[in-house]
């Protein structure tokens, strides 16, 4: 998995949230790919946005690891 090495993670998490009793708060069908790392919990999200700098550089890592 790309997000896995773009990240050198453990494991991925990959979930779907279907209808607001399910945590749905996005009303279209996408995924979360989300890397892993042993001894950290997965934690709900916090509700805040990551700054878009951080996210474009996460996006290339995981382009660059697809490209390969």
């Amino acid at each position: 998995v790309a997000v896995k090495k773009a990240f050198d993670a453990d494991g991925v998490t990959i979930l779907q949230f279907n209808e607001p009793a399910s945590g749905q708060t996005v009303y279209h069908l996408h995924v979360h790919v989300i890397p892993r790392f042993e001894d950290i919990p997965l934690k709900p999200h916090s509700g805040q946005m990551e700054k878009p700098e951080v996210l474009a550089e996460n996006a290339g890592k995981i382009r660059t690891a697809l490209a390969n």
